[in-house]
């Protein structure tokens, strides 16, 4: 009879593995099903793509929870496998888990070349992309086709794992394992690989922190030093935000596994925590992918809800919903291509940071314009429309508020100062649609 905590464990998995699914899926579609306004070409968004894969296999494999544990397991809910459905799920277990750490890795060392190294899309793609790819895909594959050799894929509790068969037999000597006897040393080597992905994560990231940190402290720096350091703290922001839902999914597995190897029991607490969070990160990364264009959105139209600018921000890029104008009519909105925009506009800014010093972008250009990740950074441009038209509004409250401070001293001096300040009205438009 399964007790009130493994029903718990056993379904909760299910909505927080739907829920990831679903944000990785976007993630997918976004990226590849968008024709020829597709960024995949992009470094970026291949490996958001082997990100969002590796997750939904895990994503998946949560869904699914205790259904492929051989039927009959005592004390697991729900359990209708067989050892079959178990290995397999085992297997996508460890594919999926080990692949999405390195993925991010991947992800973080994308960022640092191109906010302290500086390099350009063609150099990441020359020189470091390949193994952005390989390392996450040759690890994940190796260590699970280890688990099919050593038969190390059975029941862990809510799903298929590294584990003994049954339970505590190689702590035990009066029992015989019949799977799984290598099962401890293969969790604690895939922790050990996890857990290096994570520091080598966290190094880059406060590589990326104090590069940002140095541009803010520096005294003389040129305009082109200020805009470069400027687009590398708001890339740096979604870097870390990145990286900050990599540590919130995989801090609670960690110390439920440790718990669990240390004391040789689990703990529900640590356990639920695990159901919960565990699963989640393709949602997170679904969030984390579309929050530039919700600033972006927010900026262009601050009178809309939250749920308003969320559901643009759902939408891909080329999608008519991002051109609608919906900003007062008194600002001339800019007809130019916003790639065009940004060459001119100190304001502008990709969401790369752009080459170094002397470096051309010609070349880069046009494709920055086709990249929805890129766009993070529009939102300097819709800010600094917006921050213009508040300006222009705040200068006719000031020139109205000064008009009529000034009392005419006469007939014929009010008449004068009156065509003056038609005068002025229609100089300050005549400047205001200049502009």
């Amino acid at each position: 009879m399964a007790t009130p905590q493994a029903k718990t464990l056993a379904i909760l998995p299910k909505f927080t593995g739907l829920l990831s699914l679903v944000g990785s899926f976007f993630i997918f579609q976004d990226i590849l099903l968008h024709g020829k306004t597709s960024p995949a070409k992009r470094v970026f968004h291949r490996v958001m793509i082997g990100l969002s894969i590796s997750d939904g296999l895990a994503s998946v494999v949560n869904i699914l929870s205790t259904w492929p544990i051989p039927v009959g397991t005592p004390g697991v809910y729900l359990a209708s496998g067989t050892v079959q459905t178990c290995t397999a799920q085992g297997f996508f277990n460890e594919l999926g888990n080990v692949a999405t750490p390195l993925y991010n890795a991947s992800l973080c060392v994308y960022f640092a070349r191109k906010i302290r190294d500086g390099w350009s899309e063609d150099e990441i793609q020359d020189k470091n992309e390949k193994n952005m790819h390989l390392v996450p895909v040759i690890v994940a594959s190796t260590i699970s086709v280890l688990g099919l050799v050593f038969q190390l894929y059975n029941n862990s509790g809510w799903l298929c794992w590294f584990a003994e068969n049954p339970f505590g037999c190689t702590s035990d000597p009066d029992v015989e394992c019949i799977r799984g006897e290598l099962a401890e040393p293969f969790r604690w080597f895939h922790y050990a690989i996890i857990w290096s992905a994570i520091c080598f994560i966290g190094y880059e990231m406060y590589s990326i922190y104090t590069f940002v940190k140095a541009f803010e402290r520096a005294e003389e720096i040129d305009e082109e030093e200020m805009y470069r350091g400027t687009k590398a703290k708001k890339v740096a922001i979604q870097s870390g935000l990145f990286v900050g839902a990599l540590y919130l999914t995989w801090f609670f597995t960690t110390v439920a596994r440790i718990y669990e190897n240390v004391t040789g029991h689990n703990n529900f607490a640590l356990q639920l925590l695990m159901a919960i969070f565990f699963p989640l990160q393709g949602l997170f990364n679904s969030l984390i992918y579309i929050r530039p264009r919700y600033l972006r959105a927010r900026s262009r139209n601050p009178q809309f809800t939250a749920k308003q600018l969320f559901f643009m921000a759902l939408h891909h890029d080329s999608h008519p919903i991002h051109t609608t104008t919906t900003r007062p009519s008194a600002v001339n909105v800019d007809p130019r291509p916003q790639w065009e925009r940004q060459r001119q506009s100190p304001t502008a800014s990709e969401y790369s940071v752009g080459p170094r010093i002397g470096q051309s972008t010609e070349d880069d250009s046009a494709d920055i314009a086709e990249d929805g990740l890129y766009s993070v950074a529009d939102t300097v441009n819709a800010k600094a429309d917006e921050s213009e038209f508040k300006n222009k509004e705040a200068m006719k409250a000031l020139q109205n508020a000064a008009a009529s401070s000034t009392s005419p001293q006469n007939d014929e001096d009010g008449d004068s100062n009156q065509d003056n300040r038609g005068k002025s009205g229609d100089s300050f438009r005549d400047n205001t649609t200049s502009q």
